[in-house]
């Protein structure tokens, strides 16, 4: 009977594991550290420090122009940017992903002592196992024009966290200088939004602006044509991972159960993964060149000759031309900033695109 119950009772802690591994039983992974109540106010936070990036790197590329024909080096030192194609969407996603684990573990045993004689006796050993592990994943994907600019708020001050604002900051920035002092958060009066930090101190915002320089460090910097790296495309993936569980152990010594134990464990995990994506001009061809597809056209003419002739037409939208004096940019023909031959990308292979797909369980 003793044996009886004992096993009633694992396999009833077994089915209780099981139970919940089903289909038509789903755990919202918008729990834990970004719930679902968060996350509008989340999402524009991301909105508003990829939008305050994009604009200070136009801004930068203004004053970048205006002197790095006669002062390159105080050019590159002041206004050092990444080209960011107007032109071009960038995109974010978002997934959020929770994993649910429960079982028995290997500390459940049952162990039967039978004594035979005054020298000899048998033990029977049970041991089961038996674990259920639920995953449940979430992915959204953004998509922002790159020629996007912040909006001025002029709305009352919000009268909770529950009032969405539709601006990032109040009042429209007047320049430069002005714009790079709201990316680094010195009047955080004017922000409508909570600041995402990278280290506990700079805004992400600040933070892509100083990658920026880094990577155009081999790109507008005066330095031998030939050995130019051009800036394609800025990608910054953040991912958190947080794990909490409980476990419980009973057992029983006895002259004849040496012991009887029952181990069980239930966790649940919440993985939250954040990319984001910057496009240059260059992006397709970066991507291209990732598989062998893309390529770049021989010497071109020069821009106004016989052979190459100017023509100027409207652009779609009112969109003010990006065209840069030196080396050829993307398919689209726009050139780009720095020296060497004037060369014209373009892909000769179908490149293909892949949908976000589910991280890996960790």
């Amino acid at each position: 009977m003793w044996k009886i119950s004992r096993a009633a009772a694992c396999l009833g802690v077994c089915l209780a594991v099981g139970g919940c591994t089903s289909l038509y039983y789903v755990h919202d992974p918008q729990t834990g550290v970004i719930t679902a109540g968060e996350l509008p106010h989340f999402l524009k936070s991301i909105r508003c420090e990829v939008v305050t990036f994009y604009q200070i790197e136009r801004e930068r590329r203004k004053h970048y122009l205006k002197i790095y024909k006669t002062r390159p080096e105080e050019a590159f030192d002041r206004y050092a940017h990444f080209d960011i194609d107007p032109f071009l969407y960038g995109t974010f996603f978002l997934e959020l992903k929770v994993t649910d684990t429960g079982g028995v573990g290997s500390g459940t045993a049952f162990d039967y002592k039978r004594i035979l004689s005054a020298t000899s006796n048998d033990m029977t050993h049970v041991g089961p196992t038996a674990s259920a592990q639920d995953t449940y994943d979430l992915i959204w994907s953004f998509l922002l024009k790159q020629n996007a600019e912040l909006a001025s708020d002029t709305s009352p001050l919000a009268s909770g966290p529950a009032t969405y604002e539709r601006g990032c900051y109040r009042g429209t920035p007047a320049d430069l200088s002005e714009l790079e002092a709201l990316a680094e958060n010195k009047y955080p009066e004017r922000t409508a939004f909570k600041r995402i930090t990278v280290d506990a101190s700079k805004p992400l915002a600040a933070w892509l602006r100083d990658n920026a320089i880094l990577i155009a460090a081999n790109n507008l910097t005066p330095a031998m044509p030939s050995e130019r790296a051009e800036p394609a495309q800025m990608t910054y993936t953040f991912s958190i991972q947080v794990t909490g569980g409980i476990e419980a152990k009973y057992s029983l010594t006895s002259a004849r159960w040496t012991p009887a134990a029952i181990q069980a464990s239930a966790s649940a995990q919440q993985f939250s993964n954040l990319g984001i994506y910057i496009n240059g001009p260059n992006a397709v061809l970066a991507n291209g060149a990732k598989s062998g597809s893309a390529s770049y056209a021989a010497k071109q003419p020069a821009l106004g000759s016989k052979d190459n002739p100017i023509y100027t037409t409207p652009i779609p939208g009112g969109e003010k031309s990006q065209e840069l004096p030196g080396s050829g940019g993307a398919a689209t023909g726009r050139p780009r900033a720095g020296g060497g031959p004037r060369t014209n990308g373009f892909i000769f292979a179908p490149v293909p695109v892949f949908p976000p797909s589910p991280t890996p369980t960790q």
